[in-house]
């Protein structure tokens, strides 16, 4: 059987996100998914040129680079590219729809947090999303449930609880996955920085390294409201 024949049975896990900067929220929470899901890896995938919020503060590139230093402590994550390398508005359901020429029959696992289900009939096309790819839903315990009434109808009619039959499904299944909560957020560290402290424990040592190194997330760039403590 040849490589690409083999990667249409093996689901392709997303984990979308500005990862501005990438921390152990996101991290824990896809190796979890992964866990629960059986799946071989989860695929990190920072958007390029956001639809539905302000752009990131960190370049593409420092992005990338920050995932590429972060998935070094979990080696079943990796990075998809593919809406930075796109030109124009990330919209997921263009991502998917490249995939789905790429690979028409392989199962797709959308990771998707559950207040941002809330909001997904704000998403470009949503409807679309489900023609496309799997949702996995990640629920916490404090999560609020919040659907309209067009995306409860969308919801309800295509919720399983069945991992099996998720990982044998191109598209069109809805699955929630609880997960562990972690109170840990970009926006937490962007205003730890800013006030001249380290986010100790929030993040590999080498993605606040890269951070201290290149300044990122500051005010403005005087020394004295720089943190200065590299981290081990």
């Amino acid at each position: 059987m040849s490589v690409e024949s083999r990667n249409t049975l093996v689901p392709l896990t997303l984990l979308g996100g500005t990862f501005d900067p990438i921390h152990y929220g996101h991290l824990r929470c896809a190796e979890e998914a992964r866990q629960k899901l059986a799946v071989k890896t989860v695929s990190l995938l920072p958007a390029g040129q956001p639809a539905h919020r302000a752009m990131p503060s960190a370049t593409s590139v420092q992005r990338l680079e920050m995932l590429r230093l972060a998935i070094k402590e979990f080696p079943h994550l990796q990075i998809d590219s593919r809406e930075i390398d796109r030109a124009g508005p990330s919209y997921m359901v263009d991502t998917l729809k490249g995939i789905r020429e790429q690979w028409p029959q392989r199962p797709v696992h959308l990771l998707v947090g559950q207040d941002a289900v809330n909001q997904l009939d704000s998403w470009y096309q949503w409807a679309e999303l489900f023609e496309l790819a799997n949702i996995v839903i990640l629920t916490r315990p404090s999560a609020n449930v919040s659907y309209s009434q067009a995306l409860e109808d969308e919801i309800s009619k295509r919720q399983i609880d069945d991992v099996t039959l998720l990982n044998s499904s191109p598209a069109g299944a809805v699955l929630p996955v609880k997960v562990a909560a972690i109170d840990i957020s970009a926006t937490m560290i962007k205003s730890i920085i800013r006030l001249g402290r380290v986010p100790k424990g929030m993040m590999p040592s080498t993605v606040w390294n890269y951070i201290l190194k290149n300044e990122l997330y500051l005010c403005h760039k005087e020394p004295s409201y720089a943190p200065k403590t590299a981290v081990d």
